[in-house]
Order: C-alpha cells, then structure tokens, then sequence
C-alpha cells in the first residue's frame, strides 16, 4: 500500500546519501493511531464490522458491474474510521460501485461526505452557517488527515451542547421560619 519512492539527501559540503525502503509495509490500524478509550471501542464495533462486510462484496455486487472493495481501501478505510471516532460520531457508510467507501455525517448543522480509495480521501462539509470546505488528500496521509476531518466534523455538525438550566438544586425544609 505505502510506496517508498527511492530517494536522495544532499546536505551542502557533503556527499549525497540514499535512501530506501527495501519493503512495502502494512500496517494494522492499531499501529497508526493511539488506543482508543472504551466509548470509542464500543462505537467501532459495528461501523468496523461494517466495512469488514462490505470488503467482502463480490465484483458486481450491485448488478450493474461494481468493483469490489480492495484490501488497500478496507484499510484505509478503517484506519480512518480510527481517528474520526474519539472526535465525531461514527459515520453512515456506504460502499460505491467505482470500488471506494464512503463516510457520511448530516445534522441540522450541515451535512459531510467522505470517500476513501486505495490512494485517495477526498472530504467535504457543507454547513448551514459558514463556508463548504473542500479537501482532496493523499491516502498515506491517513492518520493526520482523519484527525482534522473527525474535529471539522464535530465541531461545525455536532458541537456540544450548552445547557441553559441550573444544575443547582436547592431544597428547602418546609418548617423554616423566617427572622423578621
């Protein structure tokens, strides 16, 4: 999935040194993202074993000759899904028939979509107040970018509610005379 291009470092008044990866390297979502607390475990269960199910379509699930999911999208996809939990509800996802996955977040506040590939996340926010945002990244990106787009996500859909009534509870005893 990681493609390492072959790389060379010159620093000045020195010789030019290489770089490279011998080996591509997969690794889980796991690896990527930091542990996740118990609520957000408790909210990855299904949307995890969503995509696990829809990794799993055949080629023409649709009918109308859709591509399969491949290993490269499942991944990202859930590694996504890994860094947009702790920061916004799990979304309602979808599988399209070009072979991605997509992610989707409406509320009264605005709506969100993104579509996870093998290389590509590409992610837009329309909310009701304020400017759409549009970003097309690459999918090496995965850990950074589910972050930003987990908080874009909360804060201009979902943000936290402020109550307006006291959480004070005063009880009076009903034999309680009055000094005057």
């Amino acid at each position: 999935m990681f493609d390492f291009p072959h790389a060379s470092i010159t620093y000045p008044h020195q010789t030019t040194h290489s770089v490279f990866v011998a080996e591509k390297f997969d690794p889980p979502p796991s690896w990527i993202h930091p542990p996740l607390k118990a609520s957000d475990l408790t909210a990855l269960g299904p949307a995890e074993t969503q995509i696990e199910e829809l990794s799993r379509m055949e080629k023409n699930w649709d009918g109308y000759g859709a591509l399969p999911i491949s290993s490269a999208t499942k991944y990202n996809a859930l590694s996504v899904l890994r860094g947009i939990v702790p920061h916004a509800p799990p979304p309602d996802i979808t599988p399209n028939p070009n072979g991605t996955i997509s992610f989707e977040w409406e509320s009264p506040r605005g709506k969100a979509h993104l579509e996870i590939g093998q290389t590509r996340l590409s992610f837009y926010i329309n909310p009701v107040e304020g400017i759409p945002f549009l970003n097309d990244s690459k999918a090496s990106d995965i850990f950074l970018n589910s972050i930003i787009i987990g908080i874009l996500v909360s804060s201009n859909l979902f943000p936290l509610q402020r109550g307006t009534t006291s959480i004070t509870k005063i009880n009076l005893v009903a034999d309680v005379s009055s000094t005057y």
